[in-house]
């Protein structure tokens, strides 16, 4: 593990929310706690964390008070057992008030607010440096859920795609640059998310699933020779290298939103090695969990 010039690990879709009484327990709080631990047996240790999305099982269309305890609860969970510098990323089920007429626009925290407020962000979207200009890597963190009508889809606005093509053109020629999205830039395991009698337009990639702008953006990433994609949403693994470039859709810490695993992937997230040449590697992990943890030993 000599040439690792970072490592980070991306735990995402993590869709935590309190046990209600009376309804089936998923755990997510012990299940969420326990992947943070694991953390620690990594040999060797991430330097930082990236959260991918999804910190919460949904703020689109739950009322105020629903929304709330949620991020209470995961804010507990992250200062009781983490110990990493965290780098989040706003995934959809992140937004609050979208998809119900039970939050009005001007409720405080409408939208994206909520979320950056209690992720500790200024913006939904950022950009950061981790080693030396010579060998080390730019790291982009986007967001990329737009508001459609009472939903969302994949893709930037206007504003986010010139800071995007600017922040790129900055970028030291020494360096290395991975993008981290919540929504997948582009996507294999998208045509396989719906169960076969769900499904209408099977090999139809719906926009709630990659980006709607997913050409334009890969000719940008290309010009500015982006090594790394990295993404999540979909709850599926998937690995695609197109144009000299490397999608990788992670899996989830929730698996099938904490009952089980999901089309086959279990729960877990990712460990990135990159290194200073510009390599990196990818692997998987899981941490120990079920779904029968969860119905055995309840939450806390």
């Amino acid at each position: 593990m000599s040439r690792v010039g970072v490592r980070f690990a991306h735990l995402s879709d993590m869709h935590v929310e309190p046990d209600v009484a009376g309804a089936p327990t998923r755990g997510s709080d012990k299940g969420f706690s326990t992947a943070l631990q694991s953390l620690d047996l990594l040999d060797p240790k991430p330097d930082f964390i990236i959260t991918g999305g999804d910190h919460i099982m949904d703020a689109l269309e739950r009322p105020t008070e629903d929304v709330h305890r949620q991020w209470d609860l995961y804010k507990r969970i992250v200062s009781a057992h983490c110990r990493y510098k965290i780098y989040p990323v706003i995934g959809n089920h992140d937004v609050f008030g979208w998809m119900t007429d039970a939050v009005p626009p001007e409720t405080p925290g409408y939208g994206k607010s909520l979320a950056c407020q209690m992720l500790g962000l200024i913006k939904p979207y950022y950009s950061f440096n981790h080693g030396p200009d010579d060998g080390g890597w730019h790291i982009v963190c986007l967001d990329n859920t737009q508001p459609c009508q009472r939903g969302y889809f994949g893709g930037l606005d206007a504003t986010q795609q010139q800071w995007l093509a600017r922040d790129l053109a900055a970028v030291h020629p020494g360096r290395h640059t991975a993008i981290i999205t919540h929504i997948p830039i582009l996507s294999v395991c998208a045509q396989h998310f719906f169960a076969p009698e769900q499904r209408v337009d099977f090999w139809k990639i719906y926009d709630v699933f990659v980006h709607h702008d997913s050409r334009e953006l890969v000719d940008l990433l290309v010009r500015h020779k982006v090594k790394l994609c990295v993404a999540s949403h979909i709850h599926m693994l998937d690995r695609i290298e197109f144009r000299g470039i490397t999608f990788v859709c992670d899996g989830s810490v929730s698996g099938d939103w904490w009952r089980g695993p999901f089309r086959g992937f279990p729960e877990g997230y990712g460990v990135f090695d990159l290194y200073p040449d510009g390599a990196f590697d990818y692997n998987y992990k899981t941490f120990g969990w079920s779904a029968e943890h969860a119905a055995k030993n309840g939450s806390t």
